[in-house]
């Protein structure tokens, strides 16, 4: 593989085909973002709505007083609302500003780990690793719309990036420079902050060179900047309870079908139920599993593995880079599901997204592309068997094929979150403005591993004025919206958990909790949307008890109370404001 002196020499060159290859294997993803009107992630509204909150105090106008407080604490999760309420504040459509943030966290992910494997390894087998990092970019916590840990995901690359540029003479003004992205990398998320540490960590002792005691005291005298950050951390943690490890299938190291479920869950690729095949409605069969993405991708992986620990020449080189990766990857498997439901999930896929980053610098990439460069055929195969280059193409296929599948699978999302959302958006009007409004969620079970509905009720809110009691962010202290705590409201957590218990079996029992939700919080409610088909009869008579219909579509209705109990509602919005 090519060294390290060769890497600044020969990259910019021959930077610019790779650059063109990530942005062609990202188009068929990007072209969905900005063509399709109604594509949004899952936490995206919630994200945007709580925003506007953000840039609507900032602005003096006070639109939420009296129902929203902003925490202006040192937390995690800043990055993303202040990006977008930066984009509000300037005017822009909140869709654009969205869309410019789904871009973003694909585009900007993509492109550092890209730099990344740039700065380790030089520019040969370029066009390949702009496919691999297309591939780790279009992963599941993007569909999820987890925006500020993707904003501290591009950091990870960048931050090891900049420490491996200068590992043999990590100067103090390169040390001031990782202090700030660590920084940085606090107020995007924790996850991403704990990883890019111990990353630094793993490859200050486990990278070979002469002045590697020096290399190591100064790469933790950069660390330190986070330890008050962090100290501040733990002390608002309380807030979500204790910090104590969950397994959902319990922890059974010694039992192999644990494993097995392990390994499926932390599966960060997979964007839908892996017996899913794109636009195609029929009853899946076991054979549709072929057309999986993450199965590919992973097959292309380990030969590039295989080919890379028995032709590389640079393992003690890159020895910390390998052992990141593995120890990544493999602490995935046994690590919990999370730490308490207070302080967030998806551990598992975030850790393993970093595993691959962290090993797509080392692979071994050579020979695949035989226009790449200026070097001849003779330079660039030197000390490559045949036999090895023709995994390196089957490993080329493979990931191709993923890539293919992967993209598939994000316009089918595409296509279903603008049916469902257009859908929803069709009630706007009867919602009005300055409304407190509450959504009863119904059947709304996807083949996909990212619910466009969870949270599109928030899009009701931006630019009315309206409360959404569903605002699940208000439920977790790393959030800086929160509702204000003498409010008598109903519990967003309450509204989610009677959502996700929708279908026949559970009927009855979410018939009587939605009773009791409704005698504690009508008066609260100016109106309710409910989003159900079929349309459940028990739900109905339930509802008519306090609301009344005024706009009745093929799947959401909006109901406003009965005009006999307008005399014992609390004020309004508009009364508040």
């Amino acid at each position: 593989m090519t060294g390290t002196t060769n890497v600044v020499k020969d990259a910019p060159p021959q930077r610019w085909p790779a650059v063109v290859t990530l942005g062609l294997v990202l188009l068929p993803a990007l072209a969905a973002v900005w063509w399709v009107p109604w594509f949004i992630t899952q936490d995206g509204p919630a994200h945007l709505y709580n925003a506007e909150v953000i840039a609507d105090s900032l602005s003096g106008r006070s639109t939420f007083a009296g129902y929203y407080q902003v925490r202006w604490e040192l937390l995690p999760n800043w990055a993303g609302h202040l990006l977008a309420a930066a984009g509000l504040l300037t005017g822009l459509p909140a869709r654009v500003v969205d869309r410019a943030l789904m871009t973003l966290t694909l585009a900007g992910f993509a492109t550092s780990i890209l730099w990344l494997r740039g700065r380790v390894a030089g520019t040969e087998g370029a066009k390949l690793a702009a496919l691999i990092a297309a591939l780790v970019a279009l992963n599941v916590t993007w569909l999820l719309g987890f925006t500020s840990f993707l904003i501290g995901a591009c950091l990870y690359p960048i931050t090891l990036g900049v420490w491996w540029t200068g590992r043999h003479d990590l100067r103090w003004g390169r040390v001031a420079v990782l202090a700030g992205l660590l920084a940085v990398g606090y107020f995007c998320h924790l996850v991403s902050l704990g990883l890019t540490v111990g990353g630094l960590g793993v490859l200050a002792l486990l990278t070979p060179g002469s002045n590697w005691r020096q290399r190591l005291a100064r790469t933790l005298v950069a660390l330190l900047a986070v330890v008050p950050l962090a100290l501040i951390y733990l002390q608002k943690s309380q807030r979500g309870g204790s910090l104590n490890p969950v397994w959902a299938h319990g922890f059974k190291p010694f039992t192999p079908s644990w494993w097995t479920r392990q390994l499926g869950w932390v599966d960060p690729i997979s964007l839908a139920s892996k017996l899913h095949v794109p636009f195609v409605e029929s009853t899946p069969s076991r054979w549709c599993a072929l057309a999986t993405p993450v199965l590919w991708f992973a097959a292309g992986l380990v030969l590039l593995a295989f080919c890379s620990g028995r032709e590389c020449g640079n393992l003690r080189e890159h020895r910390g880079w390998w052992a990141l990766g593995a120890g990544l990857l493999f602490s995935a498997l046994a690590a919990p599901d999370h730490f308490g439901a207070g302080h967030g999930e998806y551990l598992h896929q975030r850790v393993v997204l970093f595993g691959l980053v962290s090993l797509i610098p080392v692979l071994d990439l050579r020979n695949l592309d035989r226009s790449e460069g200026s070097q001849d055929t003779a330079q660039r195969t030197q000390g490559v068997r045949p036999g090895w280059t023709v995994l390196r193409r089957a490993a080329t296929g493979a990931l191709a094929i993923a890539w293919l599948m992967q993209s598939a699978l994000v316009w089918d999302y595409a296509l279903a979150s603008d049916r469902a959302v257009r859908t929803l958006m069709e009630a706007r009007d009867a919602i009005g403005t300055n409304q407190r409004v509450a959504t009863l969620l119904g059947n709304i079970r996807s083949p996909f591993r990212a619910n466009a509905v969870l949270h599109a009720d928030c899009l009701l809110g931006l630019g009315t004025g309206n409360i959404i009691w569903a605002n699940y962010e208000t439920r977790y202290y790393y959030f800086p919206v929160q509702f204000v705590p003498t409010l008598d409201r109903p519990d967003s957590w309450e509204l989610e958990q009677i959502a996700m218990t929708g279908g026949p079996d559970n009927r009855v029992a979410r018939a009587a909790r939605w009773e009791t939700f409704l005698a504690a919080h009508c008066r609260s409610i100016d109106r309710l949307l409910v989003w159900e088909t079929p349309r459940d009869p028990q739900i109905d008579a339930i509802n008519a008890r306090w609301f009344e219909p005024v706009f009745d579509g093929d799947q959401v209705r909006v109901l406003k109370p009965l005009s006999r109990s307008l005399a014992i509602a609390p004020a309004r919005h508009e009364a508040v404001r």
